[in-house]
């Protein structure tokens, strides 16, 4: 194999790609305030290599790598898969002012909170409605 750090480029390749800045941009300048966009970025990869032999294929045309060992035709074989994957979730932005410097969410807690609380009560109550209609 020519190439066995191949989990390193993966790697760097996808280390350069995982920002913030390469998602959303640059920070803006609006006036006196300057914008910066905040993410999460996760980052995943996994691979593996291995080598052998393959014993008794029949190759088309024949290989000239092919070896006699113990009376076995024996074909060197290796292989190797890697993969990755990354996710970039927006938090928020940075406001930068003169004055003072602030962080705004990308969502409010208290919104999602309220909602996932409705949806519970409506899902109690179509549920209930429909045990009421069977009985």
């Amino acid at each position: 194999m020519k190439d066995e750090n191949f989990l390193e480029t993966l790697a760097a390749s996808l280390n350069q790609s995982a920002s913030a800045k390469n998602i959303f941009g640059e920070p803006v300048r609006a006036g006196d305030k300057v914008i910066i966009p905040v993410a999460q970025v996760m980052l995943g990869m996994g691979g593996g290599y291995g080598q052998g032999n393959q014993q008794n294929k029949k190759l088309l045309p024949p290989d000239p790598s092919r070896t006699v060992s113990s009376g076995k035709l024996e074909t060197p074989a290796e292989g190797v898969g890697g993969g990755g994957g990354m996710r970039i979730v927006a938090k928020g932005v940075f406001e930068i002012t003169p004055k003072a410097t602030r962080f705004i969410p990308a969502y409010d807690l208290r919104q999602v909170l309220l909602v996932l609380t409705v949806g519970f009560v409506l899902g109690r109550l179509a549920a209930s409605g429909l045990e009421k209609k069977r009985r």
